[in-house]
């Protein structure tokens, strides 16, 4: 979500105690509602310490917590031997943990805390205005399904550590150990069926953790680690392919907009600077660094993004003036300001360590910026996912600028894979919504590979969309049509 940002920082300088697994200790608390986290008392040294020997130098804390759903979470950290520490918080489905699938979840930035996720769309939390209370989301996911919620790579939310991870590949890496040592302690969620999620920059992150999960699953016989039953991915609203995105903010801005974002001059400019902006793109494909990333990073966003910042409108969402923070959204200084509440600390067990959250890092942002990882080609992931049967859902809220739904198209339909000619030639049906009765946008979908327009949602599909997005998810996850 902060890639936008990300960028300009970039043009401002210049360049673009181990222990066997055990019972977990009980809570101290019952259920409070929406009554804030300040009138609990938790106990938050109940932590549990879980190793494998396969992973020598990572295990994980993980202790029992209750917020604002009455079911069962556990929160806590992956420990590594490099001294990085990656928290999570997991929360069991509403409906049927033993049964329903598990998910993770991992929003963007590249630096943003997935903790957003949590209580700003899809969790069962929901911090309210103010930041002084959450209430339970009727439209969390977890109706549908067991979900994780991670903060990663190192430093983003409340994870810590000393290593500083600069790229998608790494951090995929660090969430396959993670998974491995959860699942093991936890194999009736591993049982069922495995679908990684995310949005924004998640669209580089939810593949290349795909990805590793299943190159690791052919490697089992070697390693002897636990299957991992990936079914599905989802990306929401995501930066994925950069190449065919490129071109997107001019049709998008230009085109599909009513009446248009800019006047024809700025269209004009846009247009004429977007050959050039894709050739910097693939040149930073085929030969990927920073040397040949970083300048594409600088130029694209100078010439067909940077105009956006003139219209005063959030960039992701049209409909919305900027509010007052970098991320556009009073709310994302709210969850802050709740994050850090002492006793909202306690309560989930946060390491002292961990001097301040931020909804989004600045320095993780810089360092992906500095490494080009921005224009690289996770998009080639795809292919190698939908041949290996993997369901891919790729859903776009229709309000959104920064990863807009004309872009995501564009790639979609560029992708090489098999299906690609019979998903062209697909049509674009109305998805009727179960749950509002009413047309909730368009899907195209041929083999295991989906495309859904949200009709009225911006960036985070969840937040604008929210009984809409629960429809998306349940039919999703139990691989029921949307037309």
């Amino acid at each position: 979500m902060a890639g936008l940002k990300l960028v300009k920082r970039l043009l401002t300088v210049g360049l673009l105690a181990q222990s066997t697994w055990g019972q977990l200790l009980p809570l101290q608390q019952e259920y409070f509602g929406s009554e804030p986290v300040s009138e609990l008392q938790l106990d938050t040294q109940s932590f549990t310490t879980l190793s494998n020997d396969k992973f020598n130098g990572y295990s994980v804390r993980i202790k029992e917590s209750r917020m604002c759903d009455d079911v069962k979470q556990y929160s806590g950290y992956l420990d590594t031997e490099t001294d990085d520490h990656f928290f999570f918080y997991f929360f069991e489905s509403r409906n049927d943990p033993k049964n329903d699938p598990t998910m993770l979840w991992m929003n963007g930035g590249p630096g943003c805390s997935s903790m957003m996720g949590l209580w700003m769309e899809l969790g069962p939390c929901a911090v309210q205005e103010g930041g002084e209370r959450v209430e339970r989301n009727p439209f969390s996911w977890n109706e549908a399904a067991n979900i994780i919620f991670l903060d990663q790579p190192v430093n983003v939310g409340y994870s810590y550590g000393k290593t500083n991870v600069g790229t998608t590949v790494k951090s995929a890496e660090m969430v396959y150990v993670f998974l491995q040592l959860f699942f093991e302690h936890f194999p009736k969620y591993q049982k069922q069926g495995f679908h990684v999620a995310g949005e924004s920059y998640g669209g580089f992150y939810v593949p290349a953790t795909a990805g590793e999960i299943v190159a690791q699953n052919k490697r089992l016989d070697v390693t002897g680690h636990i299957p991992i039953n990936l079914e599905s991915i989802m990306v929401g609203n995501g930066h994925v392919d950069p190449y065919h995105q490129a071109s997107a903010y001019a049709d998008y801005s230009c085109d599909f907009v009513q009446p248009p974002l800019y006047n024809e001059s700025s269209c004009a400019a846009i247009r004429a600077a977007v050959p050039r902006c894709q050739q910097l793109i693939k040149a930073c494909y085929d030969n990927p660094g920073a040397l040949t990333c970083v300048p594409s990073s600088i130029y694209c966003y100078t010439h067909t993004t940077g105009p956006y910042d003139e219209t005063g409108l959030n960039p992701y969402d049209i409909r919305r003036k900027c509010e007052g923070n970098d991320l556009c959204y009073d709310l994302i200084g709210d969850i802050q300001s709740y994050a850090n509440r002492p006793d909202v600390r306690q309560a989930l067990g946060v390491d002292e360590k961990v001097q301040k959250y931020e909804s989004c890092s600045d320095s993780v942002g810089f360092r992906f910026g500095l490494s080009g990882d921005h224009s690289r080609n996770h998009v080639k992931n795809f292919p190698v996912l939908l041949a290996e049967g993997i369901r891919v859902l790729i859903y776009a809220g229709d309000k959104d600028w920064i990863c807009n739904w004309v872009g995501n198209k564009a790639w979609a339909l560029a992708l090489e894979w098999p299906g690609n000619q019979s998903f062209n030639d697909a049509e674009d049906l109305p998805w009727l919504s179960w749950t509002t009765a009413q047309e909730a946008g368009t899907v195209r979908s041929v083999g295991n590979f989906t495309l859904l327009r949200v009709y009225d949602a911006g960036h985070m599909v969840p937040f604008d969309q929210p009984e809409n997005s629960l429809d998306m998810v349940s039919r999703w996850l139990a691989g029921l049509p949307f037309a």
